[in-house]
């Protein structure tokens, strides 16, 4: 099975353990910017996630 999704998914878990891990991780507090630049991609992440899932699901 040689599908776009199944790369996508790799790819949205670690982007989220990233993203997670720098804000963990950050010794000051971000401005209101960067912190909307990070929580962006972080809430959009899982959503690409169960939806590269659902496509996968739907091709077999």
């Amino acid at each position: 099975m040689n599908s776009k999704w199944l790369k996508l998914m790799p790819i949205s878990g670690i982007s989220s353990a990233w993203l997670l891990y720098e804000m963990a991780t950050a010794t000051k507090a971000p401005s209101r910017v960067l912190a909307t630049l990070q929580y962006g991609p972080l809430a959009c992440a899982p959503i690409g996630l169960v939806g590269s899932l659902v496509m996968l699901a739907s091709e077999t």
